[in-house]
């Protein structure tokens, strides 16, 4: 039961994400998380993704991945439509050209040595 706590807070906040694809966690949300233990962030959040060394504190980067479904203007572009004869360029450019599928969002926190959320950021594509 006391796993499941600490997934619950980070189920809502990453369905929150989901909601808001294009934004995720909002920084004023994570700026709570400033000056609190870092130890509550990992109970409520769970290991983060990957941890780095900055200087005296660490960093503790939390990543949220986000497939988009969504397809470029090129993705179903009639290549018999283009203008100027361009045709065959478009058509090239159809067959080239794949907008991004997979997008990586983090979220960082940085640690002094007494264990202290001293600093938050977000970073988006």
């Amino acid at each position: 039961m006391r796993v499941l706590r600490g997934l619950v807070p980070l189920a809502l906040a990453l369905a929150l994400a989901a909601g808001c694809a294009s934004s995720g966690i909002r920084p004023e949300v994570l700026q709570t998380w400033v000056g609190r233990p870092a130890a509550t962030l990992e109970k409520d959040w769970g290991p983060p993704t990957r941890e780095v060394q900055d200087g005296e504190t660490r960093i503790l980067v939390y990543e949220e991945v986000e497939r988009k479904s969504t397809k470029s203007a090129f993705d179903n572009a009639d290549p018999s439509r283009a203008r100027g004869g361009y045709g065959m360029a478009q058509l090239t450019a159809n067959e080239a050209y794949r907008s991004p599928t997979v997008y990586v969002r983090s979220y960082l926190f940085w640690v002094n040595r007494e264990g202290t959320i001293v600093h938050s950021a977000v970073r988006t594509p």
